[in-house]
């Protein structure tokens, strides 16, 4: 699990009838790959982007083992650092669930809230993990590039139209 997993790309899911999404198949592999070949899949909040982020078990490693560096490094240089407080911030909030071969898995009720996900998903790959959001969320964040942004503002038009249910 030590090889440094990238995410990129990006999807729409919408809920099936058990309220569960599916995790683009990509995505999917990279997860897979980093939570050492099992359907493991962590998911989180994004604090400063109202996002939810999901993640394998690899990633989940890097967070503490950065929180590790941090504390040395305070050490080092004499200043205080409270890795305890630290830890809960980056790995307290972290919920892992399965997902089955076809993709699809629960988002934890409690994530889903804090992202404003209802019934509808985009799957956004930033890097060592990638974002979920709730494709209204999206298309209104104006930090996010225009191309992701218009690309969430075509979807919701469709759907509105009835053309995806």
């Amino acid at each position: 699990m030590s090889e440094l997993i990238l995410y990129s790309g990006n999807a729409f899911s919408v809920a099936d009838g058990k309220g569960r999404f599916v995790l683009p198949l990509e995505m999917r592999k990279l997860v897979r790959m980093a939570s050492g070949g099992d359907n493991r899949l962590c998911l989180s909040i994004h604090f400063d982007n109202g996002c939810a982020t999901g993640f394998g078990l690899s990633h989940k490693l890097h967070l503490f083992t950065e929180v590790e560096e941090m504390e040395r490094a305070a050490r080092e240089a004499g200043r205080a650092f409270n890795a305890d407080l630290e830890h809960e911030r980056r790995l307290g909030t972290i919920e892992d669930v399965n997902f089955d071969d076809g993709g699809r898995f629960a988002l934890h009720p409690d994530i889903k809230e804090e992202a404003g996900i209802t019934d509808a998903a985009f799957f956004y790959g930033v890097g060592r993990y990638f974002q979920i959001w709730d494709p209204q969320r999206l298309a209104d964040s104006p930090e996010r590039p225009m191309l992701i942004r218009n690309k969430a503002r075509r979807w919701l038009e469709q759907r509105a139209a009835g053309a995806i249910k």
